[in-house]
């Protein structure tokens, strides 16, 4: 139950969901699909590939004291390559809205983490998108499992701590 199966599991999810979505590329005759990426997205190697992809990634975990669970802020990123310059974006909201009412419907990921609302779409303003890709966040929160604690029981002072230091500490 860490950041990292979060990633995974949402991914593999998400790229059963986008299975049937591709799209058409200068370089290609036929449609290519959608890459999905758990953490950053490799670095293009070739300048004539202009490939639509998602994103996943956790960005932050938070640990709230006395809370049993941990959150994590995952960021989905979309580029959807699209030449139309008219209606090219309605590309990127198809996709991106398709995702948002999937996530909404189904909140677990793995059966491990769930999804805590408000969750947040960003679409990138005119002058900020990489034309021709269209680009997109989705910002959820989802929910983490976090370990017990171990240590001081302070009902009656015991320590089961298994660093060296805690055992330099008891000789004082």
């Amino acid at each position: 139950m860490t950041p990292i199966t979060l990633m995974d599991g949402l991914a593999k999810r998400l790229q059963k969901l986008l299975e049937d979505y591709s799209t058409e590329q200068p370089s290609s005759e036929t449609p290519m699909p959608i890459k999905l990426y758990p953490g950053y997205v490799p670095k293009q190697e070739d300048a004539t590939e202009r490939n639509s992809f998602v994103y996943v990634l956790v960005r932050q975990v938070i640990d709230e004291d006395g809370n049993k669970k941990s959150s994590a802020i995952v960021e989905i990123g979309f580029s959807v390559y699209d030449e139309d310059l008219s209606d090219g974006w309605r590309s990127l909201f198809n996709l991106v809205e398709h995702v948002r009412q999937d996530l909404l419907k189904y909140r677990f990921i793995n059966m491990k983490h769930r999804l805590e609302l408000p969750m947040q779409t960003d679409i990138m303003d005119d002058n900020n998108q990489a034309w021709p890709n269209w680009r997109a966040t989705i910002t959820a929160k989802y929910t983490v499992g976090q370990p017990e604690e171990e240590g001081f029981d302070y009902g009656d002072f015991q320590e089961s701590h298994p660093y060296e230091e805690y055992e330099e500490y008891k000789k004082h």
